[in-house]
């Protein structure tokens, strides 16, 4: 029930993230009350802050509660540091049974970061024994971004796989990257189930997403599961 909420959450936030106005411009009906701020050099900033506030405006209005900078049930060792504990961007928990239980962790991401610092959020996934949501804004792409941002997650899931507990039977991730200036989206259910096939090869099959750009807007060849959203000239 909750990958299906959280899609869904993540489709609103879609439409929020492209109806959103910078300081320079003009609000329409359908702007959020946040702005995108402009900096001293007179550029617009985009980060991942403005995706966190509206998902949280947005489970304002359900029934899911949340926490920010929740902090992480497992320990990490990062640069060669003591083990200790990090945090999710947001948490979400449902109320049940006299307590409030963590249902999924979100991160959220902006632009193309380092293949290490999309590490460290990957390996949070694997370790902690709950869903995922990965939530990832874009300014924009041209004919390779997703190829080099999805082989930096290929990496990155390989990479910290020995990481896991023996313990866990099952990994769930939803996947999510918005793109503002192209007004395109594409989100997908990481489902895996660590008693059968090959790890390694689930990844490589999951982040294939063929496309090219023309004409300024994204046209995709194969999808290979992942759902796409554009926002049409009606709904602007």
């Amino acid at each position: 029930m909750v990958i299906e909420d959280v899609m869904e959450i993540n489709r609103r936030l879609f439409y929020d993230l492209w109806n959103i106005s910078d300081v320079a411009g003009s609000p329409t009906g359908l702007s959020p009350r946040l702005i995108l701020p402009q900096r001293r050099s007179q550029d617009i900033r985009i980060s991942e802050q403005e995706a966190r506030f509206l998902y949280c405006n947005l489970l304002n209005n359900l029934n899911y509660y949340y926490s920010v900078e929740t902090p992480t049930e497992e320990v990490y060792r990062q640069k060669g540091l003591a083990p200790r504990s990090a945090a999710s961007d947001l948490s979400l928990y449902v109320y049940e049974n006299d307590k409030f239980k963590k249902v999924l962790n979100v991160e959220f991401k902006a632009h193309n970061p380092s293949k290490e610092h999309i590490r460290k959020d990957i390996e949070k996934f694997l370790k902690e024994e709950t869903h995922g949501n990965w939530f990832h804004t874009l300014k924009n792409i041209d004919s390779q971004t997703l190829r080099v941002l999805f082989g930096k997650m290929v990496d990155s899931l390989k990479s910290c796989r020995e990481l896991v507990s023996k313990s866990k039977r099952h990994l769930s991730i939803v996947f999510s990257f918005c793109v503002l200036e192209k007004k395109w989206a594409c989100q997908k259910h990481f489902s895996y189930d660590f008693s059968i096939g090959s790890f390694d090869e689930y990844v490589n099959r999951f982040f294939k997403l063929e496309y090219t750009l023309k004409g300024g807007k994204v046209r995709v060849h194969q999808d290979g599961g992942w759902q796409i959203f554009i926002r049409s000239p009606e709904q602007e």
